[in-house]
């Protein structure tokens, strides 16, 4: 599995960071002389500029790697975007794109902790414990951080997890009538390449929940809100055909490298 790989401190990137998201409008010139426009939403392109200083030799050598294994702009690889959340749909628990245990009853549109309507009653009608979870196609030994919102109107708990071929970590989480961010540090540590992400209720838990989020680095940022497209990049190339790196050391080099996305 060819991914951009993660620094040392378990970060997709140091400082500072600019992307930018590129668009094209369609112009039809019409015989009277008007014209009608249109988006186009499959040309689209979404750019990286990282600006990667005092990397160490062994973080500069895993880049080189990669560039050289997709031979520069030819070949796709995998970019965990530093700005985003990996999971589709955040808020849509119901959405086909999680993983829902089979008697877990979902009743959204009740109100979040932003004042809004858009958190959901999660209840687990079954005899066994029930998840909420999503499948990431990602590595298993990079470091992750999983967050939600997530309260109770009675003495129900919840339990963050992190699942991959071979092993698991889990946080469980004593809750209250108010609402709390918790979250759970991932580093499984594991040469795998997909990753379950999600939340497990206990049999009759009736828990509300918000706006999860998974994010290819250590502790939580703020909330990013996904729909059909999160942070994960399984297309993305590198912008040039070559990699321009300055040795400031034995063990210290400056690059700055563009990666895109369609």
């Amino acid at each position: 599995m060819l991914v951009f790989p993660q620094l040392a401190t378990g970060a997709s990137a140091l400082y500072p960071v600019t992307r930018q998201n590129l668009t094209r409008t369609v112009v039809n010139a019409l015989g009277d002389g008007s014209t009608v426009v249109f988006g186009d939403p499959d040309a689209g392109i979404r750019e990286w500029e990282l600006r990667a200083s005092s990397l160490t030799l062994s973080e500069w050598t895993a880049i080189d790697m990669l560039f050289q294994a997709v031979t520069g702009r030819f070949t796709t690889f995998t970019f965990l975007d530093p700005f985003g959340n990996l999971l589709l749909r955040s808020e849509e628990f119901g959405n086909p794109a999680w993983d829902n245990s089979p008697l877990i009853q979902l009743t959204p549109g009740i109100g979040d902790p932003l004042g809004t309507m858009r958190a959901t009653q999660v209840v687990n009608a079954g005899s066994t414990p029930g998840a909420i979870a999503q499948t990431l196609a990602v590595r298993g030994d990079f470091r992750y951080t999983l967050s939600v919102w997530a309260k109770t109107t009675g003495v129900s708990n919840v339990t963050l997890s992190a699942t991959t071929t071979g092993g698991s970590t889990t946080r469980s989480i004593v809750l209250t009538s108010e609402w709390s961010r918790v979250f759970l540090d991932v580093e499984l540590g594991l040469n795998t390449d997909s990753v379950v992400f999600g939340v497990v209720l206990d049999v009759g838990a009736i828990v509300d929940l918000f706006g999860m989020q998974v994010e290819a680095q250590p502790g939580v940022s703020d909330y990013k809100k996904t729909g059909g497209s999160g942070g994960l990049h399984a297309h993305a190339r590198f912008a040039d055909d070559e990699l321009n790196v300055t040795a400031k050391g034995t063990d210290v080099f400056d690059a700055v490298i563009r990666i895109v996305a369609s």
